[in-house]
């Protein structure tokens, strides 16, 4: 394939993931008025690199070159096998709840099935825990070959179970699936929620006094937008503050608790106003978002309030909404992104579950090569790093690429 529609490739994946991550917030892209939430200050809050892409090839028969391979042997975009040797495979990405990233990691799952001879379904059980069960009863009655799950903690247990008394592939991603003793019951792809947090505030400590200049940093405040009924969450604001004590000894944190509604820019706005209204006097913020939607409405806080928008810096994680908003023209507080973009997840979910539904791997031992002692099943840490507005579009293509499309 010549260079120009090897280009052509990578520019149209980048503007459809950027179209997605634009239009798929919803409502999410209005806060409400701010509620007053109870957020108080707290002292104590309770990979690989991205390979090089290599040119797709000429047939969709043949295996995708790859300098780097990652250490393993079944059940990744390196397994030499034909696609196109057996009959398209139906997989079904049934989610808890529909966001931002649900959408993106749909349109990659749909781009690799063109690509590697499969289709995808998506399902919704619109976040009631009771009907995922009677839904993911019901689907499984149906035989498909693979299902791309999302859950919560809550359901991790009962969901093994049912995965467990029928043959169908599944691998969860975003959260591990624990039981009570933090097995991982069910093949999940995740990111080190710690080492997110951790690297989000590095980042904001090597880059601030390119913003503000050789301040007394004594006078910088974080702020923790967190999410503590989810344990994945949590951990990442865990990490931040680990990292800010570290870095700025003594300094003041504040804690924000969103959980008490659902992940929206709504609850982002409200939390964050209730807490930077009632502390007028910090001059200098750092703002760590564990969600993307979350950072979304703490950005619509700090510009309703009129504070100094040139003394806050925000992250977050993810990728599904940032790259939307500099597409958009965005150049506000929030900087940059903890990020394993959706092309990611869906890319080793897809290769996961086309071992399994050939029989090269199941879901005992799909990854095996990564499972951690005390675990059940493999959670698969993916490789991530920090995104920004100067890389965000060669790091989603790059990802793309290295996946063939």
């Amino acid at each position: 394939m010549n260079t120009k529609k090897t280009i052509a490739i990578a520019l149209a994946l980048v503007m459809s993931l950027a179209m997605l991550a634009a239009c798929g917030g919803g409502d999410a892209q209005q806060p409400a008025p701010p509620a007053q939430p109870s957020a108080q200050p707290s002292a104590q809050p309770s990979q690989p690199a991205p390979s090089q892409p290599a040119p797709p090839p000429a047939s969709p028969n043949a295996p995708i070159p790859v300098p780097d391979a990652p250490v393993g042997t079944t059940g990744y975009y390196t397994d030499e096998v034909d696609h196109y040797a057996r009959p398209s495979y139906h997989f079904i990405y049934f989610n808890y709840r529909p966001a931002n990233i649900i959408y993106q990691v749909l349109d990659s799952l749909e781009l690799l099935g063109q690509k590697y001879n499969f289709t995808i379904e998506q399902l919704t059980a619109e976040g009631d825990a009771d009907r995922y069960i009677s839904d993911l009863q019901t689907i499984l009655l149906r035989n498909p070959d693979g299902l791309v799950i999302d859950i919560t903690m809550e359901l991790s247990s009962r969901v093994s179970e049912i995965l467990s008394e029928n043959d169908t592939p599944a691998i969860c991603i975003f959260n591990k699936p624990i039981d009570a003793n933090g097995s991982n019951l069910v093949p999940a792809l995740v990111l080190d929620q710690i080492q997110n947090g951790i690297t989000q505030m590095q980042f904001l400590a090597n880059v601030y006094k390119d913003y503000w200049g050789d301040i007394d940093k004594s006078k910088i405040n974080l702020l923790i937008m967190d999410w503590s009924a989810n344990l994945d969450l949590a951990a990442r604001g865990e990490g931040a503050l680990q990292e800010f004590e570290r870095q700025f000894p003594g300094n003041t944190h504040f804690y924000g608790d969103t959980s008490h509604d659902t992940i929206s820019a709504e609850v982002g706005f409200s939390v964050a106003t209730s807490i930077l209204s009632a502390n007028p006097n910090v001059e200098y913020w750092f703002i760590v978002s564990t969600v993307e939607d979350v950072a979304l409405g703490v950005g619509r806080a700090v510009e309703a309030l009129n504070m100094d928008t040139s003394k806050v810096l925000a992250t977050s994680s993810g990728a599904a909404i940032l790259p939307g908003e500099w597409n958009a023209g965005y150049d506000g507080v929030w900087i940059a992104n903890y990020s394993a973009p959706p092309v990611l997840y869906a890319g080793y979910a897809a290769f996961g579950l086309i071992a399994m539904a050939d029989g090269r791997a199941t879901m005992a031992n799909l990854w095996d090569e990564h499972l951690d002692p005390g675990d059940a099943a493999t959670c698969l840490v993916l490789p991530a790093e920090m995104m920004s507005i100067n890389n965000f579009s060669t790091y989603i293509s790059d990802i793309a690429a290295r996946f063939g499309i």
